[in-house]
């Protein structure tokens, strides 16, 4: 049985009460071979946690960690992996819809296609969201033979639930900043979550390999839908 899964990056949280965050856009230069000096622009993120003897939060900053040409590279390879990652959710979106437009014809499912169109929704102006909502009750439904065939092959439950990880993550790579957090070394997704509040999620390799590999098993599976 075929399984979906998405490592989801992990929540960074700062005590407010023992320092401040201080959040500085920068741009720094990488000598290129042809001799051109392209910028690459980042923010970085430090969390002041020491004090002076009057009481004052200090801000060390070692200026090769945070400018120098290795910094600059990585940023530049950080960035470029982000900016691919976070393009795949469109494509994916749209195999979602076209999968539900060849299922909307079916005179099985209309009572499940009418709670999605009508005088409160329209079909047409569905977000990823709801068409991802939409398929799922087409899948509890079990009305359409060919995709229950499908589905046997799946373990259903941890694709839909993949599914709406993929979903929620992808709004916070379309919505968020990516940040470079010092002295740790490490890098940050800020967003805001659906309460409106600021929060932070460290990004790693690992965590965006998981989400390329998920939206690629899950394209794989609506593709199998649409035979």
């Amino acid at each position: 049985m075929i399984k979906i899964k998405l490592k989801k990056p992990t929540l960074v949280s700062f005590d407010k009460n023992t320092g401040l965050n201080c959040k500085i856009s920068h741009q720094t230069y990488v000598e290129e071979t042809l001799g051109l000096k392209l910028p690459v622009k980042f923010s970085l993120l430090m969390s002041l946690t020491e004090k002076s003897e009057d009481g004052k939060l200090l801000m060390p900053v070692d200026g090769i960690k945070t400018s120098g040409k290795e910094i600059a590279l990585e940023i530049g390879e950080i960035n470029a992996h982000f900016s691919r990652t976070s393009q795949l959710a469109e494509p994916l979106f749209g195999k979602l819809k076209t999968v539900n437009d060849s299922l909307k014809s079916e005179a099985e499912l209309k009572s499940i296609f009418d709670k999605y169109d009508n005088a409160e929704k329209v079909y047409a102006k569905l977000d990823f969201m709801s068409h991802r909502n939409l398929l799922s009750d087409i899948i509890k439904s079990k009305k359409i033979e060919g995709l229950n065939k499908i589905n046997a092959q799946y373990h259903v439950k941890l694709v839909r639930s993949a599914l709406t990880d993929f979903i929620l993550e992808s709004n916070k790579y379309a919505q968020g900043e990516l940040l470079l957090w010092y002295p740790e070394r490490k890098t940050l997704l800020e967003y805001r979550n659906s309460k409106g509040e600021t929060e932070y999620s460290g990004l790693t390799a690992e965590v965006l390999n998981s989400y390329s590999e998920c939206a690629i098993k899950l394209d794989k599976y609506l593709t199998s839908i649409l035979g």
